[in-house]
């Protein structure tokens, strides 16, 4: 059986004064209609637990600190849908929720994101949605702040090498 390929990702973070919410989407081309079966024969919820699982992992090797607090994310559903109802093409998403912090607010915060380094096999967005001004951001990756400087977008390129450290300064 010929395995799905992964073809794009985006994820999404929303940081408030005290969490992070974080929605991920995978999406892939799927020639054997893996997914698409494993939901005909009622088998898929073992597949996403399985998934969840692995991913959880990844997310665990990651380390993540909110001004020198270390911050855990959890996720805590998956799902996988198809992109416009296409068994070619699914899109596994995932939600995912931080543990509890306090952001100053009146001094600047940082966010400090260490992740192993890798080689990305496929393009990726990750957009930062933020409660605060963004003062200053240091990455490897090629960025983009919006005109309010609320919203950060990150860039990935296919066989991009991500991951080592990231930070965001937010006022």
């Amino acid at each position: 059986m010929k395995r799905e390929k992964p073809i794009f990702a985006e994820t999404f973070f929303s940081l408030g004064n005290n969490s992070i919410t974080q929605n991920m989407y995978f999406y892939y081309y799927d020639i054997s209609k893996i997914y698409f079966n494993l939901i005909k024969t009622s088998a898929i919820r073992g597949e996403l637990d399985s998934i969840q699982t692995n991913l959880q992992r990844y997310i665990d090797e990651d380390t993540l600190h909110i001004n020198n607090k270390l911050i855990r994310m959890v996720i805590k559903s998956t799902d996988v849908f198809f992109r416009d109802n296409d068994p070619l093409f699914p899109i596994l998403s995932f939600q995912v929720s931080s543990t509890p912090f306090l952001l100053n607010t009146n001094a600047l915060n940082e966010v400090h994101l260490y992740a192993k380094p890798e080689k990305i096999p496929y393009s990726a967005i990750s957009c930062w949605n933020t409660c605060g001004s963004i003062q200053k951001v240091e990455s490897n990756s090629f960025f983009s702040i919006n005109g309010e400087q609320t919203n950060i977008t990150f860039f990935l390129t296919k066989n991009e090498i991500i991951g080592g450290h990231e930070r965001i300064f937010i006022q």
